[in-house]
């Protein structure tokens, strides 16, 4: 494994400790922490609903979508984009269903399918951007193979 693969699993690791920090604590202080957020966002007509549940849980999941791609993408992979896409998302998945278990028993928190799905969403818009930038990477280089 080369550097680059190992710069990409500290930031899937940094990516899964923050958000179990965020999705572990207790629901009043998340809320409260959120205020800069929804206060403003409330002002100007949008749901908190909306915006915590919907967006929320898709958007922060995103980043990891994308390091888990990353880390797991290899050169010698070629034009097969489903195997680190699949993995990425199995990381996201899992890491969505270990923290909505884990609300299951705390009293402070609610685990719902919903946000699993979510987070799953949020997971796969994350790899599909790293698979866009692989690809556009793949296709700006100017090197070219001849073959007898």
């Amino acid at each position: 494994m080369n550097r680059k693969h190992w710069f990409w699993w500290i930031g899937v690791i940094l990516c899964a400790t923050w958000l179990l920090w965020m999705t572990l604590r207790p629901q009043a202080q998340a809320t409260a922490d959120l205020a800069y957020i929804t206060t403003p966002a409330v002002a100007h007509g949008i749901s908190i609903r909306f915006l915590i549940d919907i967006l929320g849980n898709m958007v922060v999941f995103m980043p990891l979508g994308a390091a888990a791609t990353f880390a797991l993408w290899r050169r010698d992979f070629e034009q097969r984009y489903a195997r680190p896409a699949v993995g990425a998302i199995l990381i996201g998945a899992s890491l969505s269903a270990f923290i909505e278990m884990t609300q299951l028993l705390l009293p402070s928190r609610v685990a719902t399918l919903g946000d699993w799905l979510l987070n799953t969403i949020g997971t796969l818009m994350g790899t599909f951007m790293a698979l866009m930038i692989i690809r556009y990477r793949k296709s700006t280089k100017k090197v070219y193979f001849w073959r007898k």
